[in-house]
């Protein structure tokens, strides 16, 4: 037992360490790499920075290629965002939509039948349309549900067309 969990000790310790190392070297996952991508922070979070007031640019600092002499007269400059009132900043650029459609025909609510013991198409096109001649009706307007006009069983549940 003791040299079964010394080994699981060796072995997760080795694999944290792996991890920590293969983080570490990656630039691409650091905190600051992932707030310069685009889409890096959250939307609400920048709407809720855009909101507050004046913001100042960052210059990024001077590289290896840059003589310091010209950066000397550098400075932040300042940048201010119209905040004009209270509200999410994305229901003020995209507003939500409003639009109110109009259909050209009125939506026909469908009746269902539940077949019971014993019915037939022609009793069932009876009960609603007043003549058993109309089963054909019911069959064209159930066609997933009914594969042989002559085998319905009880429990199935039909469309009935108007």
């Amino acid at each position: 037992m003791q040299k079964d969990l010394k080994i699981g000790l060796g072995l997760g310790l080795t694999l944290v360490i792996a991890s920590v190392l293969w983080l570490a070297t990656r630039p691409s996952l650091s905190p600051e790499a992932r707030m310069q991508e685009p889409g890096g922070t959250d939307s609400r979070q920048q709407s809720a920075e855009q909101s507050v007031g004046p913001a100042i640019a960052k210059i990024p600092a001077p590289d290896s290629n840059v003589r310091q002499s010209d950066n000397l007269n550098a400075s932040p400059v300042k940048i201010s965002i119209d905040a004009t009132g209270p509200g999410d900043v994305n229901e003020k650029i995209n507003p939500p939509d409003t639009t109110i459609y109009e259909q050209d025909e009125k939506i026909k609510p469908q009746k269902f039948h539940i077949v019971r013991e014993g019915e037939t198409l022609s009793r069932i096109s009876s009960l609603y349309y007043g003549s058993g001649d109309k089963w054909q009706k019911i069959l064209d307007s159930n066609p997933n549900t009914i594969t042989d006009a002559n085998k319905i069983k009880p429990g199935m549940k039909l469309i009935i067309p108007n």
